[in-house]
């Protein structure tokens, strides 16, 4: 049985159903991420696990307990926000502290438990500097530190990084894994980056709609979406349209060319099919790495090169359908200009069917 348990769960505001029918079990000491565009529904989820907001239907049963309608002081949750909501007029340490403040623990056990949690965010000699003298991911690891001091059974955490510069988030998201994985926690993190959601999770739940589109680990949900919208919203994807030629086969046609799938598929042989193929799935030929196995060449045409750092990213055209192709930047060999014409290679076994 799940430690936290999402049955049914349901809200609308007025006759706006906000989170339909949704249902998640969650293991002791998980990292699960609901991630979505805005408006997905995913921050009411949270919410609702917080106790800030009433569901309309089903339940919220923690380790056992059904929580559904108990006040969020009573629930025993740590909640991180996306505002920090220090308080200003109290120091780093007297933050930190407050949650056992007002659960009555002794001054010495206070004290020793907020020392305890500063080391755990790497700021032990902080404790007397007020909110406004600290950096934003400073301020970020005190909010976190608050939400763990009173040992609560569930984190969560409501887009922590997004008022966050791009390099302090990749390294604070790292720390806020690692100190998850060292507490053992039971954690949900709502975002709607896919990159923080995919490092950072033991598994992602994709929310479309007030609905869990799919849930599976962050491979499950790169490699093998489960859905068009999921497809889509999850990395960078290549569509492509195809002829069924032999359905039980796996067998399509594609740019004059017989192509082979990993799996059988469903449709009648002469009907179209959407495929999708990640960026990185697609070679230039004679480049390292290429890919191995039955292969497929494409001639095309380069109509922008993007420049990423160690990768690469090559717009095409081949065959009137636009691709990007992926490629890492080598000292030794200098990317293809706009307008040349090149071969590129990809194994049709990493082709994605896209359900209808």
């Amino acid at each position: 049985m799940a430690f936290l348990d999402l049955s049914n769960l349901q809200k609308s505001f007025g006759g706006n159903h906000v989170v339909k029918s949704f249902d998640l079990g969650i293991g002791q000491g998980e990292f699960v991420s609901l991630l979505g565009p805005s408006g997905c529904g995913k921050t009411t989820v949270l919410r609702m696990v917080a106790g800030f907001e009433t569901p309309s239907a089903g339940a919220i049963v923690i380790d056992g307990q059904d929580i559904t309608t108990q006040r969020p002081n009573q629930r025993n949750i740590g909640m991180v926000f996306q505002a920090y909501a220090l308080f200003p007029n109290l120091t780093v340490a007297q933050n930190v502290g407050f949650g056992l403040r007002i659960q009555g623990v002794a001054a010495a056990e206070a004290r020793a438990r907020v020392a305890e949690m500063l080391a755990l965010i790497g700021l032990p000699d902080l404790g007397a500097r007020y909110p406004y003298q600290l950096s934003g991911g400073q301020q970020q690891r005190v909010a976190l530190a608050r939400a763990l001091a009173p040992r609560p059974r569930v984190l969560l955490l409501d887009e922590p990084l997004s008022a966050l510069d791009a390099k302090i988030r990749v390294s604070l998201r790292a720390e806020i894994r690692e100190i998850q994985q060292k507490l053992g926690i039971t954690t949900i993190f709502v975002t709607h980056d896919q990159e923080e959601a995919l490092s950072m999770s033991d598994r992602v739940v994709v929310m479309n709609d007030g609905r869990a589109e799919q849930i599976g680990t962050p491979f499950q949900i790169y490699s093998q979406p489960s859905s068009r919208f999921v497809a889509n919203f999850v990395g960078t994807l290549n569509t492509l349209t195809a002829t069924i030629l032999d359905p039980s086969a796996g067998e399509v046609g594609m740019a004059g060319q017989s192509l082979r799938l990993s799996a059988p598929i469903q449709g009648a042989k002469g009907s179209q099919i959407a495929l999708a193929l990640r960026p990185e799935a697609l070679h230039l030929q004679g480049h390292k790495g290429a890919v191995l196995g039955q292969i497929t060449t494409l001639p095309a045409e380069v109509t922008a090169v993007e420049f990423m750092g160690a990768v690469i990213r090559l717009r095409l055209q081949s065959g009137g359908q636009a691709l990007a192709l992926d490629t890492f930047n080598r000292f030794d060999h200098a990317p293809p200009m706009v307008g040349d014409h090149v071969a590129i290679e990809f194994n049709p076994r990493d082709l994605i069917v896209l359900a209808a």
